[in-house]
């Protein structure tokens, strides 16, 4: 019986230490520059959870396929506002996507939210504060061109924010017909 309940004991031991071991890995555990869950880049930390998640992670250099980031006009609606796309602020990204996907069957949202690399399916477009934070964090990583990218911001009737990679230089005021980069990322 002595044998048993070492063996016993030692089996728990074992399993507690590698419950504790993966989740190590969890949300909660990364840093700006970590690879996320996703198998994109982690570049935002909140800090604590908030409503939308903790992290924010862009989606690989390759995302597309390996061709490099798409040039995409940002809704074939370039005549009318979309509803619902106006948030700026870090966690309005996932939301103005939504927004988005009702009312343009294609364009840059669109083509953000099909992305499901890392077997997920919650990818977007970011809001125009994320974007911002996005070129500070990972610009300089050489991970993407060096030109302008799409947010999921809309400013006014006809326009959208966007960010030029080249130089941090953020716009609100750039027609959505124009065809700019895209990057989709995701919180967790």
């Amino acid at each position: 019986m002595t044998g048993r309940f070492a063996f016993a004991s030692s089996l728990l031991v074992s399993v507690a230490l590698l419950a504790a071991c993966s989740s190590a890995g969890s949300a909660g555990d990364y840093q700006v520059g970590d690879p996320g869950p996703g198998g994109g880049i982690v570049f935002y930390d909140a800090g604590s959870v908030q409503p939308w998640g903790r992290y924010l992670e862009a989606a690989p250099a390759d995302w597309n396929g390996g061709g490099g980031d798409p040039g995409i006009a940002w809704c074939n609606v370039t005549d009318a506002p979309i509803p619902g796309t106006d948030g700026t602020a870090i966690g309005m990204g996932a939301a103005n996507t939504t927004a988005m996907l009702a009312g343009c069957s294609s364009g840059a949202g669109v083509s953000a939210q099909a992305y499901a690399g890392g077997g997920t399916s919650d990818w977007f477009l970011p809001s125009a504060d994320e974007l911002n934070t996005l070129s500070e964090q990972l610009a300089s990583a050489g991970m993407f061109a060096a030109g302008m990218y799409w947010s999921s911001s809309q400013d006014g009737a006809y326009e959208a924010w966007g960010l030029n990679f080249a130089d941090g230089t953020q716009y609100g005021y750039y027609p959505k017909p124009n065809t700019f980069y895209v990057r989709p990322v995701r919180a967790f």
